[in-house]
């Protein structure tokens, strides 16, 4: 992705398009750890509203250790995931892991990120996804919120020349679920795609990336 988009930088938003289950999440966490390996000096907040803290921290320890920590029968101890954890982090509250499960108030959402740049020094927020914030809502009235929250963040990334990774869901038309505005906001998107139902295994668990 390097090559392509010559990094993630401050005051820009990178939109990740996807449909559920083809691995969007996995990705968030890999260029989390990315950022995290290379940028040992930057701050970085995750805000995953699908995703308990407790399964975000494994899945991070995984991939320093090359293995799926969250399963019971990894044979990875909890000191080892905590070792590894404290390996890629380097120092105490550098990362900050938004702890909410689920749907909530796009304002809190916007009072966490303004406090995570403004008051934590967080160079990189990532946010997975746009489309769990407003999960309560249907019709005009999700639109209008994810307007109102995508319109916001990429106010507050100029304004406070921030880094934000965000996720959003697609539909069957490729198009932003629920509001097209999320598509304008981003300076570099990136579909996801995968054949989840091919019969060959390989297929069916590569993933593509179109880069735009």
């Amino acid at each position: 992705l390097n090559n392509m988009t010559y990094g993630i930088r401050t005051g820009e938003t990178v939109l990740l398009t996807a449909q559920e289950g083809v691995g969007k999440t996995e990705l968030m966490h890999a260029i989390e750890y990315s950022i995290l390996k290379e940028k040992p000096d930057d701050e970085i907040g995750a805000i995953f509203l699908e995703e308990p803290k407790r399964r975000h921290l494994q899945a991070v320890a995984g991939l320093e250790l090359s293995r799926p920590v969250h399963l019971p029968d990894s044979g990875v101890s909890d000191q080892e995931i905590f070792d590894a954890l404290q390996k890629v982090v380097v120092r105490d509250e550098r990362l900050h892991v938004y702890s909410h499960f689920g749907s909530d108030d796009p304002e809190s959402l916007l009072d966490v990120v303004r406090y995570l740049v403004g008051a934590r020094g967080v160079r990189y927020v990532l946010f997975d996804h746009i489309t769990m914030a407003v999960s309560g809502l249907a019709g005009e009235d999700e639109r209008r919120a994810l307007d109102y929250l995508s319109t916001r963040l990429e106010m507050m990334v100029k304004e406070l020349d921030f880094a934000l990774i965000l996720v959003s869901h697609v539909n069957d038309d490729g198009k932003t679920r629920g509001s097209r505005y999320i598509g304008k906001i981003a300076d570099i998107r990136i579909d996801i795609t995968r054949d989840v139902q091919n019969a060959d295994p390989v297929l069916r668990n590569t993933t593509n990336l179109v880069v735009s």
